[in-house]
């Protein structure tokens, strides 16, 4: 895997940001540097916002790299009016979430990365507390924490992360994710064939092959509560459970049993929802869900 590609391959797309000018962000000793990676297509309406919470950050070492996909909408003119702030962007079609990740990662320099997409957005001090958290336990490998969920200007629900469940299901919450770059040296990147379930598949494949994972219980990012097509969710849970087969040993948790139980309880907490039983979603998440989501 290469990370870091030559500034001359990256200048040759649509591309700008400090680094496109020869300013780069360094760390020092006891200040790493960070890499925060947001990708983005089409996200005019939700892409400032995250934007804003990556400056924002009260830790200084952060290198900001934004991968838009070719936007046709308006994002592109945003991420311009950023370009003073921003380490490095470009802006060129991908071949799915995946291949952007990807792509960010391949031009980071940082010790530890974050991403965080159009739409999410951190907290002041999130990047300030996962370096402690590394800089005091070298030999975590990924630090992950709450996500906080919102609908619209209204906070809904808390979810934590469990990385101790991950070999169930997608127990960790991605938005929190920080990873050490030596990680990806060690493991690989994203899996392009994987279109729903990218995220899990990384994270149980870090798991499987010794990476150790350390879950703050405290909000790192944020994200609103949109809805998710019903096939994409079941496109989702089979690619969780393809890579179960792939990466875990058999066992219960890769059997087709558990595979459909899954589906049915994602079903039930659906209905649930499109009957607006507030009563019994509030029970499904706080008692019934293997990761409890709260209201705090």
């Amino acid at each position: 895997m290469k990370i870091g590609h030559s500034l001359q391959e990256q200048q040759e797309k649509r591309a700008g940001g400090l680094r496109t000018r020869g300013i780069e962000v360094q760390g020092g000793p006891g200040h790493p540097l960070v890499s925060i990676i947001t990708i983005v297509f089409n996200g005019e309406s939700s892409i400032r916002q995250t934007i804003d919470s990556v400056l924002r950050q009260s830790y200084d070492s952060i290198e900001y790299i934004v991968i838009d996909g070719g936007s046709h909408d308006g994002t592109v003119s945003i991420i311009r009016e950023y370009d003073a702030k921003i380490d490095y962007w470009q802006s060129e079609p991908d071949k799915g979430i995946s291949d952007a990740f990807n792509k960010g990662i391949g031009a980071a320099r940082g010790e530890f990365i974050g991403l965080v997409n159009a739409g999410d957005w951190y907290e002041t001090d999130t990047v300030k507390r996962v370096v402690e958290i590394f800089l005091a336990e070298p030999e975590v490998g990924v630090v992950c924490g709450v996500l906080q969920f919102w609908r619209g200007l209204q906070r809904e629900y808390l979810c934590r992360s469990v990385p101790a469940l991950l070999e169930r299901e997608m127990t960790v919450t991605h938005p929190t994710c920080f990873v050490r770059a030596s990680l990806y040296h060690h493991c690989g990147l994203f899996a392009t064939d994987y279109k729903f379930a990218m995220d899990y598949e990384l994270l149980l494949r870090f798991k499987r092959q010794g990476g150790k994972f350390l879950s703050l219980e405290s909000v790192l990012a944020n994200m609103q509560h949109d809805g998710v097509s019903e096939e994409n969710w079941k496109r989702a849970l089979r690619e969780t459970h393809r890579a179960r087969v792939e990466i875990l040993d058999a066992s219960f948790f890769t059997s087709k049993g558990y595979y459909y139980f899954l589906m049915v309880k994602r079903q039930v907490r659906i209905l649930l929802e499109r009957l607006e039983w507030n009563q019994l979603i509030r029970l499904y998440r706080s008692r019934l869900a293997l990761v409890k989501k709260t209201k705090d």
